[in-house]
């Protein structure tokens, strides 16, 4: 497995937050992250993200769509009247939209394996 790269202006790892409303997808990605030298937070809910994102400052987030209470629609659109640009991979099984419709760096179809999940992080933080 590829090690992700340090961040050239601070000599940390790249901060991912996983927002997703699958308790054991979540999970899995976040070990499969963090064992790939990322720093990784998640969020369970839209809700939760915007407020992690306040104080975790993720260089990236992957973002699931279709969750209870703050979707990630909703995310998107949070981030963007608060003006923060961050790259978004969004992971859906929505196929009718595509990643530039969206506003996103990737759109990664579920379900996914982790070697396309790494890749399209890698592909997001500019890599």
């Amino acid at each position: 497995m590829e090690w992700a790269y340090m961040d050239a202006r601070n000599g940390r790892p790249p901060r991912i937050l996983v927002v997703d409303d699958d308790t054991h997808l979540l999970l899995a990605v976040k070990d499969i992250l963090n064992d790939a030298g990322y720093e990784t937070r998640t969020a369970a809910d839209g809700h939760a993200a915007i407020q992690r994102i306040s104080t975790f400052l993720p260089d990236a987030i992957v973002l699931d769509l279709m969750m209870p209470y703050v979707n990630g629609f909703e995310v998107l659109d949070w981030l963007k009247q608060q003006g923060i640009s961050v790259p978004v991979v969004v992971a859906t099984t929505d196929e009718d939209r595509t990643a530039a419709e969206l506003g996103v760096v990737v759109k990664l179809a579920k379900p996914f394996t982790m070697d396309q999940l790494l890749d399209s992080l890698t592909l997001a933080l500019g890599g």
